[in-house]
């Protein structure tokens, strides 16, 4: 969501290192990224704001595959991935029981409620989609108001639902980012974002993350 660096004199990566990891990691595990993700049920797009946001969630701290037995797991409680006044009205526990197959459960339904305790109180619907005519950073930033969405959540609804292309910096990106020196030692995730999303060239930044995830699973030093 960034077209400068906050670190304007760090030079890592250049384009040709990008290129260089794109081809080694792809080489690596480009077959488990296919598997993973080589299934009916996952979207190529998710068209509405709040949408993306609940997918994210699902998504923070773990596998694709566990993100999906979650969404089955609401399929199955409330007849559809999105049903938010039923998941309202039905209560915080039978939401962590329809996610229990996923993990993390009992955290993702306390941060599934609280967002959508927010977005009735601050909406008349549960339509957010006016934040996909906005620019980048101001997309950014309302996404960011919401409690429990951090900077890797946020670009995951700017990357699946606004179509934007952006780098998704999670915790194996980051790792894997500091131990290739393409950012300075003391930074943030969020100032990694930020600089990454300005360096890596448009056309490999959703492979790149990906790869990277992959990379940081099974690479004993990236830990």
């Amino acid at each position: 969501y960034s077209s400068s660096s906050p670190y304007p004199a760090f030079t890592h990566p250049t384009s040709s290192e990008c290129r260089t990891a794109h081809t080694v990691l792809h080489k690596l595990h480009h077959e488990d990224v296919a598997q993973e993700f080589a299934d009916p049920d996952t979207p190529e797009t998710i068209a509405n704001v709040l949408d993306a946001m609940i997918v994210a969630i699902l998504s923070q701290a773990t596998s694709w595959s566990n993100a999906k037995r979650a969404m089955a797991g609401l399929r199955s409680t409330y007849g559809d991935l999105f049903a938010y006044d039923d998941i309202l009205n039905r209560g915080e526990e039978v939401l962590q029981q329809a996610l229990r197959p996923g993990g993390l459960h009992i955290r993702k339904a306390k941060i599934i409620m609280t967002i959508l305790r927010q977005v009735q109180e601050q909406n008349s619907s549960w339509d957010l989609n006016h934040i996909i005519s906005l620019p980048n950073e101001q997309a950014m930033q309302e996404l960011l108001q919401y409690k429990y969405i951090g900077t890797k959540s946020a670009s995951v609804v700017l990357s699946w639902c606004l179509k934007r292309n952006v780098f998704i910096v999670d915790t194996h990106c980051y790792r894997i980012a500091k131990l290739w020196n393409w950012v300075p030692k003391e930074t943030t995730v969020e100032k990694t974002q930020q600089h990454l999303d300005a360096k890596i060239p448009t056309e490999l930044k959703f492979d790149l993350h990906f790869l990277m995830i992959a990379h940081g699973r099974s690479c004993r030093v990236c830990r």
